[in-house]
C-alpha cells in the first residue's frame, strides 16, 4: 500500500536563502522518515512577484528585469547549484511573455510572467535538494485546472483564477511513481487550453490545499514567518494571543475578514476534502502552531479581531421614496456585471450601504468611476474611499455587543459608517473611516479576548511573550 502523502507549504521569506532550504530540507526528511510522501509547495522568493508585477507594467525596463535575474543568480550560487541549467527555461517564459506584452497582448501574458516566479523557485530549489534527498520536480499545472465562474471580470479570470476542490486518484497514481519527496510550484494553475492562469494573491496556500485534496494527503502543513494564527495582527496589537486550534468556519470567516496568515481559498479547498491544515513557524518549527480541522470542539465567544483595508463605501440613495420593488436587484446586477464582489450590505426605505473590498476586486479607479456611473441610472450615489473594516470574529458573537461600550465610546470622534452581523452569527463588522480602526482594534481585543487560562484552550501565549517586545 502506497503511503500517505503529507504536503508541505513554504512561503516567499521561507524559500530566500540557503539556511530556510536547509530547514526545508530537514522537514521534508524528517517527514519522509515518518513515512509520508512528501510534497514541497514553494512561492516565488520574497518581493519576486511584485518584481514581476511591476515589470508586467513596464516590459521595457530591462533593469528591472536584469535585477530578477540577478537576484536568482545569486540564490544560486548560495545553494551552490547550476544557475544556467536551472535559470535557462524560465528565461525564455519571461522573454516570451515580455514580447506579447510589448505587443499589446495584456492578460495572458501577465499571468505567464507572474507564475516564472515559483518556477525560478522550485528549479533552484528542486537541484538544492537533490545534494541530500531523492526528489522530482512536478509542475503543478498538471494537477489544477481552473473554473471560470460565471460574471467574472477577466482580471480576475487570469489573476484571481478558481479550482475546484477534490480529489485526483490518477494524480496520486501518476505522483506516487515519481521520487519520495516532489517539489512543485505554489500559485500557477492552467485552463482547459492549458494555458498559465494564476491563483491571485495568497494562491501557493491554495494551490498547497487543492493539491492535498487531490492527493488525499494526511494534512497539509503551511510553513510561514509567524507562529500560527493570532487573536489580531500582532503588528498593531502586540497583546494578540494564538489561536491553537480553530474549525474550517471560523478560519474561513477569519482569513475572509483580514487575517492575512492563511488564504480564504486555502481554507475553502481544505473543508472541501476534510483536509486539516496546520500553521507552522519555519524559524521555531517546535511551536505548535495553529490547527484548523473539522473535529475542532466549539467554543462561543470572539476568536479573533481582523481588519480589511482598502474598502470602499457606497451609499446609495433612492430617488422614489415609495416602496419600490426591485431596486435591489436592479443595483447588485450591475455590481455584478462590474465582476465585483460585495463585502457588505446594509438596507433602510431610503437609503442602501454597500462595502467592497477594493484590493480583493482590482478595483481601481477607472473601475469604481465605471460602476458609480451605472448605478446612477438607478440613484444617488456617494462614495466613501480609504474606508476599513474591523471585524470580531468567532461563534455566537453578537453577545459581544454587551461588552462593547468602552470601545464604543471612540464614534463619538470618528462616525461609524456601517454595523454588519453575518447570517451565521460569526462575524460582527463595524466600518470606519482609515485612521480609526488600529484604536478599534486595540480597545475590542483588550475587551474581547481572554486569557489562556479562560479560554477553554483555544488561546496559547500571547505575541509579545513568544517575541520579547515589552
Amino acid at each position: 500500500m502506497p503511503a500517505d502523502w503529507i504536503i508541505l507549504k513554504f512561503g516567499g521569506t521561507s524559500v530566500a536563502g540557503r539556511p530556510q532550504w536547509e530547514t526545508i530540507a530537514r522537514l521534508a526528511a524528517q517527514r519522509r522518515e515518518a513515512g509520508f510522501r512528501v510534497l514541497l509547495v514553494c512561492s516565488a522568493a520574497s518581493g519576486v512577484t511584485s518584481a514581476l508585477s511591476a515589470l508586467a507594467d513596464n516590459p521595457g525596463d530591462t533593469g528591472a528585469l536584469a535585477d530578477i535575474d540577478l537576484r536568482h543568480r545569486r540564490l544560486a550560487r548560495e545553494l551552490e547549484v547550476d544557475a544556467e541549467a536551472c535559470l535557462a527555461e524560465a528565461q525564455k517564459r519571461i522573454r516570451a511573455a515580455l514580447g506579447r506584452l510589448a505587443d499589446g497582448d495584456s492578460l495572458a501574458p501577465r499571468a505567464d510572467l507572474l507564475a516564472t516566479g515559483e518556477w525560478l523557485s522550485t528549479q533552484l530549489g528542486a537541484a538544492f535538494l537533490r545534494q541530500r534527498l531523492p526528489v522530482s520536480w512536478a509542475d503543478a499545472r498538471e494537477a489544477l485546472q481552473v473554473v471560470d465562474e460565471p460574471d467574472l471580470s477577466p482580471v480576475r479570470r487570469w489573476l484571481s483564477a478558481t479550482c475546484q476542490p477534490g480529489a485526483d486518484p490518477g494524480l496520486a497514481r501518476r505522483w506516487s511513481q515519481l521520487e519520495p519527496v516532489v517539489i512543485t510550484q505554489g500559485y500557477a494553475a492552467r485552463d482547459e487550453e492549458g494555458r498559465t492562469r494564476v491563483l491571485g494573491r495568497g494562491g501557493s496556500d491554495t494551490s498547497a490545499a487543492l493539491l492535498g485534496g487531490r492527493l488525499n494527503a494526511d494534512r497539509v502543513e503551511i510553513w510561514t514567518d509567524v507562529p500560527g494564527l493570532f487573536s489580531a495582527d500582532p503588528r498593531r496589537v502586540p497583546q494578540a494571543r494564538l489561536i491553537t486550534r480553530l474549525g474550517y468556519d471560523e478560519a474561513l470567516e477569519m482569513a475572509s475578514n483580514g487575517a492575512r496568515v492563511v488564504h480564504p481559498n486555502a481554507i475553502r479547498a481544505a473543508q472541501v476534502t476534510c483536509t486539516p491544515l496546520r500553521v507552522l513557524d519555519t524559524t521555531r518549527p517546535e511551536l505548535p502552531g495553529s490547527l484548523i480541522a473539522r473535529h475542532i470542539d466549539p467554543v462561543p465567544g470572539v476568536k479573533a479581531i481582523t481588519c480589511q483595508a482598502d474598502m470602499i463605501v457606497l451609499l446609495l440613495r433612492k430617488r422614489d421614496h415609495r416602496r419600490e420593488v426591485g431596486f435591489l436587484a436592479r443595483v447588485f446586477e450591475i455590481v455584478g456585471r462590474h465582476g465585483i464582489s460585495v463585502d457588505l450590505v446594509s438596507t433602510s426605505e431610503t437609503t442602501t450601504s454597500v462595502a467592497i473590498n477594493g484590493a480583493a476586486n482590482h478595483v481601481d479607479a477607472a473601475g469604481l468611476q465605471g460602476l458609480v456611473s451605472d448605478l446612477e441610472s438607478q440613484c444617488a450615489v456617494t462614495v466613501h474611499r480609504r474606508c476599513a473594516c474591523v471585524n470580531l470574529v468567532g461563534r455566537e458573537v453578537r453577545t459581544a455587543l454587551a461588552n462593547l461600550t468602552g470601545a464604543l465610546a471612540l464614534f463619538r470622534d470618528h462616525p461609524l459608517l456601517m454595523l454588519s452581523q453575518s447570517a451565521n452569527d460569526q462575524c460582527l463588522s463595524l466600518l470606519v473611516k482609515a485612521g480609526a480602526d488600529e484604536e478599534l482594534m486595540r480597545r475590542a481585543h483588550a475587551i474581547l479576548i481572554p486569557g489562556p487560562e479562560d479560554s477553554g484552550g483555544v488561546f496559547g501565549p500571547a505575541w509579545a511573550d513568544l517575541e520579547g517586545v515589552v
